[in-house]
């Protein structure tokens, strides 16, 4: 198998992303607000020898704390010894952008999909010259991807009703002129789940994945069939971020877990809550093909605590 690794033996963010493209699967991004949901996919990596994303939003990142997140990815990253990158999710500012490239972060994803056309250049441009310079790649994005990350009673079609899809050609622009590593698509994908299945217009994705010189992301795996994400993938996408399933698994399997007992000690409630949402995690990332796929996958040492 083709490797791509630094002087440690370990592949960066731009090895890994065209090593999963030319083997022909996806790296999943998983959003961990919380140390139990990062525990969580921290192990289903380890045990599935699987590459992964783990990505905070500006309110997880508030609520965690930058250096904290940072701190617990590089503490599981030295234990295990796998691939393990971090992602700003939904940036929303060139300060914001930049404090996270500065502090470390693999990845950025600028979302300047609500600002003006040539603002969102300007502003993605800049952060791209900004981090290539410490080798952090950036994720751009120009129509805004629809829903939130939670569960809706709605069906998937209301929401993408009359809701305008990335334009290939648009996109070809965006991508020549800002030089971003990465362009965040909306195909049909939606943010959070819905009361119908999501369906993905595979003709826009390719025709997208022609015309651009970088990777693709698709936003919103929580609510797409897996034979969506499967020809998604089959398309071009590298990366495809999930969120709502594992904040679904946590709330679901806490409350059953206070319903039953009486228990009082935090971190034993908390078991079966890190155990559901790894449990999502490692299907998912069967789902996308990357186990098995990290140089650690072959003797993965035990997790420590």
């Amino acid at each position: 198998m083709r490797k791509w690794v630094n002087d440690k033996g370990e592949m960066n963010a731009l090895q890994q992303l065209r090593q999963a493209r030319e083997q022909g699967y996806a790296l999943g991004a998983f959003n961990a607000g919380n140390l139990e949901i990062a525990r969580a996919v921290f192990q289903a990596a380890r045990e599935g020898g699987s590459p992964v994303i783990v990505e905070v939003s500006p309110n997880e990142l508030e609520h965690f704390g930058l250096s904290n997140f940072l701190s617990v990815v590089e503490n599981f990253r030295r234990d295990w010894g796998g691939e393990i990158l971090t992602n700003l999710d939904h940036g929303q500012g060139l300060e914001d952008c930049q404090r996270a490239v500065e502090a470390g972060f693999n990845l950025v994803h600028f979302d300047g999909s609500g600002l003006a056309y040539e603002e969102n250049l300007k502003i993605t441009k800049a952060l791209v010259e900004i981090a290539h310079s410490r080798g952090v790649l950036i994720e751009g994005e120009i129509d805004r991807i629809l829903g939130s990350s939670t569960v809706h009673e709605e069906t998937a079609e209301v929401v993408q009703n009359g809701a305008a899809m990335t334009d290939p050609q648009k996109a070809a622009d965006f991508v020549r002129q800002t030089g971003c590593d990465i362009l965040a698509v909306f195909v049909g994908n939606l943010h959070g789940s819905y009361a119908s299945e999501e369906h993905i217009d595979l003709g826009r994705l390719g025709e997208i994945k022609e015309g651009v010189d970088c990777f693709l992301s698709l936003h919103g795996g929580s609510g797409l069939a897996d034979d969506e994400v499967k020809a998604a993938i089959k398309a071009g996408v590298v990366k495809v971020n999930i969120n709502t399933q594992l904040r679904s698994a946590f709330r679901s399997t806490l409350e059953n877990v206070l319903k039953g007992s009486d228990e009082a000690a935090v971190y034993k409630i908390m078991l079966p809550v890190i155990a559901a949402v790894q449990a999502v995690v490692a299907g998912k990332m069967e789902l996308l093909g990357s186990v098995g796929k990290t140089a650690a996958s072959e003797h993965p040492p035990e997790l420590q605590s």
